[in-house]
């Protein structure tokens, strides 16, 4: 499992924005000041701690704010009785690693 679940995010105020209740750290720009904690003025204007903004749509505001949920209910299916059709759980897999950044190829059975 991942950490991303301690949180929950929801879409902000602004609809092309995605928030978090808790804090988060950028550390996608390293050099101050950009590499700094979210503050609290980002609840007020925001609706919360800033995940994510410019989100093109409401929808793909909704869509981004539920991956932590899908990706935890992915991580909780078991298929060790291979009830799940390969194929499907193929796209499960595909998907888990993707949201972790481990692309992988998987391998069709012949």
């Amino acid at each position: 499992m991942t950490n991303i679940k301690k949180e929950i995010w929801t879409v902000g105020k602004h609809s092309s924005t995605v928030v978090s209740t808790k804090k988060v750290q950028n550390t996608n720009f390293p050099i101050p000041p950009n590499n700094r904690e979210s503050g609290d003025d980002e609840i007020e204007y925001y609706g919360g701690y800033l995940i994510c903004e410019s989100v093109s749509n409401k929808k793909n505001s909704q869509l981004i704010s539920a991956a932590p949920d899908m990706l935890e209910a992915l991580q909780s299916l078991k298929n060790e009785d291979n009830k799940i059709p390969e194929y499907v759980w193929n796209k499960v897999q595909r998907a888990i690693n993707k949201a972790l950044g481990n692309e992988v190829c998987i391998k069709k059975s012949t």
